[in-house]
């Protein structure tokens, strides 16, 4: 051994690790990025090899069944089917989404012009989610594939066979073989991107450079604006804000301390998503997976040799390990291929005994779950840390450190982390947690076609309360939606007072601010009206049939009345003469005003014949004009309302026990949503009809059944749609109504379901497998705390759990008791002139409500 040699070679490694510790400054001029090539997306390599860098879409588990676990898993075998010129990494990175992120503003800004009200509520949400307690911080998620390759001509010697070159053919032949280098390697990439059934997106500059800014400087990155990348110099020197303190253990940025865990063995046994596990974790780490590709000789001459030692074993662990020996071979065979594979995990923490309990962790998921050994690193934490960066890793590492792991491309796949849990939807509404604590975007628009919605919870779980959320949420939008909700004992009152609302209250002291015939009386109305008379007489004497003659004097009656009391509204005094107002007038018909008609009507040649009918007609009207039992519904007590409201609430609890009464109030509302929803100013509003009680509408409402079935298709086009809620899942499958509102749905919406709900489901619909009916037993509602929800759409593409947390001025917004509900309207006579004022002063001084 030649001891000058390695006595120089242990010094200037010395000397290194003094620079690189006592001048942490100079770490920058360690780290590999170079250049980056805007038209192929590449980066250069300090040491001219070539790489790319993928952010991947992260696979939502939890409602993925063990076949489609299988099938996402094998679909990554073409990100391990490189050669020895190729190393890849796969990093999954878990963070806190930090208090000063910019997603926050991009997120409470990202709809221009929202009501007031709907803006302030979600800004309450978005601060009480950054100041949350540390086990339920937000956390993001990502992974990246990066791929380095190392052209042949890198291991060249620089000699040439046509003998000394010039500087212009030596110059020409390396930038030829560059030139060919990048292409075969971009053609390599496009394949990878044309043939990976994962979402994969190549990160440019920009991307990648704040990215690592943000790993390497915790603090200062979001004190500073964001920085374009700088052409001019080494992507190296613009990542590093402060100068890190350098330990073997580890690194410590900006108060943030690293330790870093490797796999020493291979764990006993490999299956798709045992990743998953590390989604449970609430706090920061980074897994790390670097492979590089031994040639098929290597592979071979090593099992071989392994073989010719333990061929003659006698001991049962070395017949063993020949056994497994000669199965790899055979896999191997079968175009299996062989790795190496280091496998790492670093964990980060402001102080020393918080990074040993996420240490203790790591390991518990390694040994518990995996059941392998894993090594925490005392002298090469650092080496690993930095390794373990995207483009950071060569091959020449596994041979310093000794921490790869052989390995089948068929075992590997299983290790690479690429499950998230259910992120949500696109075009946030409303923003709330996952259970494993990442931010769930939601809203209830986000199907192209169609957005109807069906909700089914126990009684108590917070299924009117989350709706009630969604709904005010929607108010974010411009132009403002039109809401409608047709209610039991409205939980809609303090809502109503917030937003303008008019709230309707049948029953309410024997006093009916509505009428079926309040209106704009065009075709429709009359139609309308005519059917709605019909009904109330076949209700009322079901032996009744009311004949093609009764209908056109029901008809022609409602005609003549309304242009006569047209004409009286029309006439008024002017210097002691009788004059017509040339301004259109706004009439409201009564049912006295329609029977009035009804009873001269045979005075019109046309319906002399009619005389008998009409006055049998008349007779079965009793019960809904004079004294009769439901006249009070047909001859409203207040002035007709002309009102801007874009929030109309109807509660129709004093109805629920009368099924003739239901059926015919429940078409009048029906039909003033169709006349509002259809006024040229509503049609570009959108907006949502809720029925919170779909029982409320009777076992038997045919005329229900089709407004569900005539409004999911009329509506649609206008872009309403209809949310139903129910404690009672048969509801949808027994009631007319019910059916109706199941077939039209194309947003599911599931909170807390007792076993027997559950399982009533499975039976009866064909939406559910073996992970979603998992979930579904799973929910649950914790007063006070959370309820959890579980969403999927129709075809079943975007669907997961997350939690609703209410905050307290969202807990005002919607009392869903006796108690609460008499203190918010205290409140609110006690603040008359600042609304607002009342909701801050409840959600202080009551935060989780009066009981």
């Amino acid at each position: 051994m030649n001891i000058p040699i390695l006595n120089k070679a242990l010094s200037s490694n010395e000397l290194f690790i003094k620079t690189l510790f006592k001048r942490p400054e100079s770490l920058s001029k360690y780290l590999p990025w170079e250049e980056y090539l805007e038209d192929k997306r590449m980066f250069i390599q300090k040491d001219g090899s070539l790489g790319v860098i993928f952010k991947i879409s992260l696979v939502e588990h939890e409602p993925k069944t063990s076949s489609e676990i299988l099938a996402a898993i094998s679909t990554l075998k073409g990100w391990l089917s490189f050669n020895e010129n190729y190393t890849v990494q796969v990093l999954y990175d878990q963070s806190y989404i930090a208090k000063r992120d910019r997603k926050w503003g991009e997120m409470l800004n990202a709809y221009p012009s929202p009501h007031p009200v709907s803006f302030k509520l979600f800004q309450e949400k978005l601060k009480c989610l950054k100041e949350s307690d540390q086990d339920k911080i937000p956390m993001n998620r990502e992974t990246f594939l990066s791929i380095r390759y190392y052209p042949e001509y890198m291991s060249s010697k620089g000699s040439f066979k046509d003998g000394i070159q010039t500087n212009d053919q030596l110059l020409y032949r390396e930038t030829t073989k560059f030139v060919k280098a990048l292409k075969n390697f971009d053609q390599v990439l496009r394949g990878l991107e044309r043939n990976s059934e994962i979402g994969i997106e190549r990160l440019k500059a920009n991307q990648f450079i704040d990215t690592l800014r943000r790993w390497m400087n915790p603090v200062t990155y979001y004190k500073r604006e964001f920085a374009q990348f700088n052409t001019n110099s080494s992507i190296s020197d613009q990542i590093i804000f402060n100068s890190p303190i350098l330990d073997y253990k580890g690194i410590e940025r900006e108060g943030v301390k690293s330790r870093t865990l490797t796999l020493k063995t291979a764990p006993n046994f490999a299956y798709p998503g045992g990743m998953a596990y590390f989604t449970k974790l609430d706090f920061p780490y980074r897994l790390s997976l670097n492979f590089s590709f031994p040639s098929p000789a290597k592979v071979s001459r090593f099992f071989e040799i392994k073989e010719f030692f333990l061929d003659k074993t006698q001991t049962e662990t070395g017949k063993r390990q020949l056994a497994e020996i000669q199965d790899v071979k055979t896999k191997i065979a079968h175009e299996d291929k062989g790795l190496y594979m280091t496998f790492t995990v670093s964990v980060e923490a402001e102080t020393d005994d918080l990074l040993e309990d996420r240490v203790n962790q790591i390991v518990s998921i390694f040994n518990n779950k995996l059941e392998c050994e894993v090594i925490e690193e005392e002298d090469i934490g650092l080496g690993l840390y930095l390794n373990a960066l995207p483009l950071n890793y060569n091959p020449q590492a596994d041979l310093s450190t000794q921490r790869f792991i052989r390995i089948l491309r068929s075992d590997a796949i299983k290790f690479i982390p690429i499950f998230n849990s259910f992120s949500g939807l696109k075009n946030p509404l409303q923003t709330f947690l996952s259970r494993e604590n990442n931010l769930v975007n939601f809203n209830l628009l986000e199907n192209q076609t169609s957005n109807h919605t069906v909700v089914v919870a126990d009684t108590g779980s917070g299924k009117s309360a989350f709706i009630l959320d969604c709904v005010q949420a929607a108010k974010r939008m411009n132009p403002e939606p039109l809401i409608f909700v047709i209610d039991k004992k409205s939980s809609y009152k303090m809502m109503s007072e917030y937003f303008d609302g008019d709230l309707t209250i049948f029953g309410a002291n024997n006093d009916i601010p509505f009428s079926p015939f309040r209106g704009i009386y065009d075709e429709q109305k009359i139609s309308f009206l005519t059917n709605l008379i019909s009904t109330a007489v076949n209700l009322s004497s079901p032996k009744f049939d009311i004949e093609s003659e009764h209908t056109a004097a029901i008809t022609k009656s409602l005609k003549l009345a309304y242009i006569n009391k047209l004409k009286r509204a029309g006439i008024s005094y002017d210097d002691g003469k009788l004059v017509q107002s040339e301004e259109d007038q706004i009439v409201e018909l009564s049912m006295e005003d329609f029977v009035s008609e009804l009873a001269s009507l045979t005075s019109h040649e046309e319906f002399e014949k009619l005389e008998s009918s009409i006055e049998e007609l008349l007779n079965k009207l009793k019960p809904f004009y004079g004294d009769g039992k439901y006249a009070k519904y047909f001859n409203t007590t207040s002035s007709p309302k002309k009102t801007d409201s874009f929030f109309y609430v109807y509660d129709l609890d004093a109805l629920d026990g009368d099924s003739t009464l239901q059926v015919l109030m429940t078409m009048a509302v029906f039909e003033e949503i169709r006349q509002k929803i259809q006024l040229p100013e509503n049609q570009e509003r959108g907006g949502f009809i809720v029925v919170e009680e779909l029982g409320m509408l009777g076992r038997n409402n045919p005329k229900a059944s089709e407004f569900v079935i005539d409004a999911a298709e009329t509506f649609r086009k206008l872009g309403f749609w209809l949310i139903g809620l129910t404690p009672t899942p048969r509801n949808y499958f027994e009631l007319d109504v019910g059916k109706a509102m199941w077939a039209a749905a194309d947003n599911f919406v599931f909170l807390k379901l007792s076993p027997d709900s559950v399982s009533y489901l499975e039976e009866k619909s064909t939406l559910f497998d073996e992970a979603n009916s998992q979930i579904l037993r799973s929910l649950e509602t914790i007063k006070g705390k959370y309820a959890d929800v579980y969403y999927m759409n129709k075809n079943k593409t975007k669907q997961g759990a997350f939690r609703y947390i209410q905050t307290p001025l969202d807990r005002w917004l919607a009392p869903t008791n006796a108690k609460d509900n008499q203190e918010a309207m205290k409140a609110i006579k006690a603040f008359k002139d600042e609304k607002w004022k009342a909701l801050e002063f409840l959600a202080e001084t009551y935060p989780n409500g009066v009981c």
